[in-house]
């Protein structure tokens, strides 16, 4: 089991966290007044030097916490579904910030005829867009949920993010 998490106040900074691994791997937390936050991994408990560091922003902070405690899994009947679809996918695509589709509806953005992946829903606060519709338009921060096969994700993820 993980040693003690260790918690230290850093006056006009933030609050670091730091425990060792099971295996020997030390990893520490800064958590920065402004929410983002620095993730250093050591190889060894007594490592100067980080294997790794990672810098996130709040959002990705809570994502990768969410992915770690368990909290973000797909639902079984989800899974159920890929089953059944076989070679098709269903993905949840982030849409970039700056992406060149936000402020466009799924008619002119048409992905599905570029590339063949369908849009079937759009994840969005307060309240998620079931069953996407030709004059629905993506918006900054929406996360689509998608249908498609494997190879035809780069192009699509490539025209989301690049422009269309």
């Amino acid at each position: 089991m993980a040693q003690e998490l260790r918690e230290t106040r850093l006056p006009g900074v933030g609050t670091k966290f730091t425990f060792t691994t099971d295996h020997g791997s030390r990893i520490a937390v800064i958590q920065h007044l402004d929410g983002a936050r620095e993730l250093y991994v050591f190889r060894g408990s007594r490592d100067d030097e980080p294997a790794a560091v990672l810098h996130l922003d709040d959002d990705e902070s809570r994502q990768l916490g969410a992915v770690l405690g368990g909290a973000y899994e797909r639902p079984k009947i989800v899974e159920d579904l890929e089953m059944a679809l076989g070679e098709l996918l269903i993905e949840w695509v982030q849409v970039p910030a700056g992406s060149p589709a936000v402020g466009k509806t799924l008619a002119e953005c048409a992905f599905r005829a570029r590339t063949g992946i369908t849009i079937i829903a759009i994840l969005r606060e307060p309240e998620p867009v079931t069953g996407a519709q030709p004059d629905d338009v993506i918006e900054e921060g929406d996360t689509l949920v998608t249908v498609g096969k494997l190879g035809q994700y780069p192009e699509f993820r490539r025209l989301l993010a690049e422009g269309l």
